[in-house]
């Protein structure tokens, strides 16, 4: 059989060979504005034609986007050319994916051009597979060493999150480090088909899982992954809407033990102050790495504030603890809890030993906290906070059980003052600011 007959064949059958076919020699003729809707969208097609190493981020959309260069899709666009293209680029390295197309099987074309592809770093789907399953995406998986996002925004029901499952058990994708699905609402059995496929992903860092109701099924299976890592690379975990209460916040707290997470998101949950202390073993370990924790839109109320400033209290790596007071039920007695974390100063040795780390508690922006808490914070924010607090706690210091050092200690207490010196100076200028 002749390479004419073999090209001719492809063509009727429309797949990667057929827009191979009529790229190459006599068929190379094809103009791009015969075969798109517009100018903007040919122009794109000729620049993945020419391997324009400019192109590295194309969104395929029903509408411009003004901040990426976007395919809009509209009539007379030949969807099977732009597959055909993706899976030929060399230097795409972003592709985001909002809209198929209106056309029979165009799906089929891009996810083809998908597979062909080896230079996609961050794939990004938000529109439905419309009955197409995941699993035809393998040989993407299979072949691509470079992708090291993949996201989804998207309704994601219960058989396409097995899909996804299968595809990522099967492949283990090793470059893979950030992993999102974004208000897909899994479901507590979707995402615990998800959990169980990732358990084989120790070098994820991110983990974006907000609005999705996972439950306590799902916490649950979320803590068996994490544990199973052993030592992880996670560092980001957003949890944000999640219908997690405190049984499932237990659970949780229980498989975040061994990893290296710096920011955790459990916002518009169901935790109260029993979720909050089931985390104390957590942020009392020393190899506790968290930094960030939001909790906003939790009713914990004055026991849950009274909750956190217990466990927080010999916490040495937290900064920055996110809620809205008047959301989440905090009183007066709620920030003394709180008070009392910044600065106890019940004597010189309490004060000393309070938290120094953290500087920020609820809101940036809520002016509902009170003063000294603030003053506290900017302290923290500060060198030698401790000096410093314990000078505007304790400002009759007893000196006497020096004395009987005579002059070894005075080269001490002379820095100690120096220092403590300087820090108070930089507070009162970030005051007048």
């Amino acid at each position: 059989m002749d390479v004419e007959t073999n090209r001719q064949r492809a063509m009727e059958r429309r797949d990667f060979d057929y827009y191979e076919a009529r790229n190459r020699g006599c068929y190379r003729d094809v103009k791009s504005k015969d075969i798109t809707s517009c100018k903007g969208n040919a122009s794109i097609l000729q620049q993945l034609r020419d391997q324009d190493i400019s192109l590295q981020v194309l969104t395929i959309s029903d509408h411009a986007d003004q901040y990426f260069c976007c395919f809009v899709i509209g009539e007379g666009d030949d969807i099977g050319w732009l597959g055909y293209f993706i899976g030929k680029s060399k230097y795409l390295e972003k592709l985001r994916i909002f809209s198929w197309g209106e056309g029979q099987n165009t799906e089929a074309f891009i996810i083809d051009g998908i597979n062909r592809n080896q230079s996609i770093n961050s794939l990004r789907i938000g529109t439905d597979l419309r009955g197409v399953s995941f699993r035809n995406l393998r040989p993407f998986f299979r072949n691509n060493n470079n992708l090291y996002q993949l996201e989804f925004n998207f309704e994601v029901g219960l058989e396409c999150a097995e899909s996804i499952a299968f595809v990522l058990d099967e492949n283990r994708c090793q470059s893979l480090e950030s992993l999102r699905f974004e208000d897909c609402n899994l479901g507590e059995d979707g995402f615990a088909v998800i959990a169980t496929a990732l358990r084989t992903y120790p070098e994820l860092e991110e983990l974006h899982l907000q609005h999705n109701n996972i439950g306590l099924t799902g916490c649950t299976a979320l803590a068996d992954t994490l544990r199973g890592w052993g030592a992880s690379n996670l560092k980001h975990l957003d949890l944000d809407g999640n219908g997690i209460d405190d049984q499932g916040l237990q659970t949780l707290a229980a498989g975040i033990t061994n990893t290296k997470l710096e920011e955790l998101y459990l916002s518009d949950n169901l935790i109260t102050a029993v979720g909050l202390r089931s985390m104390s073993d957590y942020f009392q370990s020393e190899s506790c790495c968290l930094k960030t924790l939001n909790v906003l839109r939790n009713d914990f109320g004055d026991e849950g504030a009274v909750a956190l400033a217990d466990i927080l209290m010999g916490n040495k790596s937290l900064t920055s603890l996110h809620f809205i007071s008047h959301q989440s039920g905090i009183t007066n007695a709620g920030w003394a809890a709180f008070s009392k974390l910044l600065c106890d100063p019940a004597s010189i040795n309490s004060t000393y030993h309070s938290n120094h780390n953290i500087e920020t508690i609820g809101d940036d922006e809520d002016d509902s906290t009170p003063l000294k808490i603030r003053q506290y914070l900017k302290l923290n924010a500060n060198p030698h906070p401790a000096m410093n607090k314990i000078l505007k706690s304790h400002p009759d210091l007893d000196m006497e059980p020096f004395f009987q050092c005579k002059l070894k200690l005075l080269p001490v207490v002379v820095d100690w003052f120096q220092c403590a010196s300087s820090g108070m100076m930089s507070f009162q200028r970030q005051s007048l600011q």
